[in-house]
């Protein structure tokens, strides 16, 4: 706090220092210094003036501070940002893989104290005497009352395995309790080993040489949960893989290296560069294929790290890519602390495919698309990306020769319909019902890299 009021000062003090000696000089004639030193006059001129003339509420330098940074980050780009100290605080807390937490769950919808909701007969907190729908009166000494999830998460969860303080009350009987708080863990990696468990009535997989991992983002425990799954999967003698990276947005670029590393075959991952030219290429150095075959899952939510994966799989033949157009942020951010007054992210890399492909604000094409299939209106253009996906979902082609209205028409007189020609209630009615029961039913894009593998 001292060294933020301490900067708010230097750049008031710079104002009457420098006096705008630049004002006549273009910002793009001057240094980067003269620069960085013109724009601080400006922002301490603009806090000085607002000091002593606003008439609204008290002016809190800090937060203009902070408000004036956040702004000149967030001009950068979507990925740039600013925060401060206590935001970025929260974020780390979001991001932890292991925490200590109480074994029981609360409802907070009443408003009032928090309603343990569930809570496990094995645990000790039931063994103490606790139950569904007990309340909690205060955590560590201080009243719970219309306290929010947030809140109560913060209070009760731990980085470290030890008790807290809990006054619970059953009806006018109130008791203090040492909870142990135990032992939690986030887990980004999912093994399927026998891939039956995904039969529906419309889609097989019952290959026992298929193994499948879904990666739903990339944190610090992500490369060592997968090379246990690789590990269980060669007990098990599978030798083809289904990598599932849809929606997965991105996370550490270290932990998607790693895995990479384990199935992508000797040779470039990825190439980054930074503003000053200066490039860093990460490698494998995997003499074989683990795997015979290999499909890797994408949609258009797959970004940043998981289209490291996915591009090193595609570009080194390693793996087929099947699916959506992936996301395209084919950029790195580096994260600064400035003391007290907070973290920049900022974007300093961008970084290439194994054969020099730029994946930012393009993304990866796959060597498999599977359209997505949406929901269509009578308000749709017949041409339109929505229902001619629909169309052809339905089992139609479209060309020169079968049109989407001919082909509307074909549908409505097998679905016994009025041959109208066009996206009638019922026509959009009858469509929207086949779409929803195959989405509920199966996963086409599953179901394609499977067959891909099979192959």
């Amino acid at each position: 706090m001292k060294r933020l009021i301490s900067i708010c000062a230097a750049l008031l003090m710079t104002v009457s220092a420098v006096n705008f000696v630049y004002a006549d000089e273009s910002l793009s004639d001057m240094t980067p210094q003269e620069q960085a030193d013109t724009a601080g006059a400006y922002i301490g001129e603009i806090i000085k003036y607002i000091q002593e003339n606003y008439v609204g509420s008290e002016v809190d330098t800090e937060s203009l501070i902070h408000a004036a940074i956040k702004a000149v980050v967030g001009e950068l780009d979507d990925y740039s940002d600013y925060l401060t100290p206590e935001e970025y605080k929260l974020v780390k807390e979001s991001e932890r893989t292991v925490w200590y937490a109480p074994e029981f769950t609360c409802d907070f919808s009443g408003g009032g104290y928090p309603v343990i909701a569930e809570i496990p007969n094995t645990s000790k907190a039931y063994q103490d005497g606790i139950r569904q729908g007990d309340e909690i009166r205060s955590i560590k000494d201080v009243s719970s009352y219309a306290i929010g999830e947030e809140e109560y998460t913060a209070s009760v969860t731990s980085d470290i395995a030890e008790s807290i303080a809990m006054k619970i009350a059953r009806g006018d009987t109130v008791k203090e309790y040492s909870i142990n708080l135990v032992r939690n863990e986030f887990h980004s990696v999912t093994a399927v080993n026998d891939m039956t468990q995904f039969n529906t009535k419309s889609q097989k997989f019952n290959d026992a040489s298929v193994g499948y991992i879904k990666i739903s983002t990339f944190t610090n425990n992500t490369s060592e949960d997968f090379t246990r799954a690789l590990n269980d999967f060669t007990r098990a003698g599978k030798t083809k893989l289904i990598l599932d990276l849809r929606g997965n947005t991105g996370g550490y670029v270290e932990e998607a290296i790693s895995v990479a590393q384990q199935i992508v075959p000797s040779g470039i991952i990825i190439t980054a560069r930074d503003k000053k030219g200066n490039i860093t290429t990460y490698r494998s150095e995997l003499k074989t294929k683990p795997y015979e075959k290999c499909v890797v899952l994408v949609d258009s939510l797959t970004a940043s790290a998981a289209e490291i994966v996915a591009s090193a799989m595609q570009d080194s033949g390693a793996g087929k890519v099947v699916g959506e157009q992936t996301y395209g942020k084919g950029v790195m951010q580096s994260v600064m602390s400035f003391d007290d007054i907070g973290v920049v992210k900022m974007t300093t890399m961008e970084y290439s495919s194994r054969y020099g492909k730029k994946i930012n604000g393009i993304g990866i094409t796959p060597d498999v698309t599977v359209d997505k299939i949406l929901f269509v209106s009578e308000d749709d253009d017949l041409n339109s990306e929505n229902v001619i996906s629909a169309i052809r979902f339905l089992g139609f082609r479209v060309d020169e020769n079968n049109t989407v209205e001919r082909n509307i028409g074909r549908y409505q007189a097998e679905m016994g319909l009025d041959v109208t020609y066009k996206l009638d209630s019922a026509t959009v009615s009858a469509m929207n019902y086949e779409i929803y029961t195959e989405l509920v039913e199966s996963d086409r894009v599953l179901a394609v890299g499977y067959i891909n593998l099979l192959g």
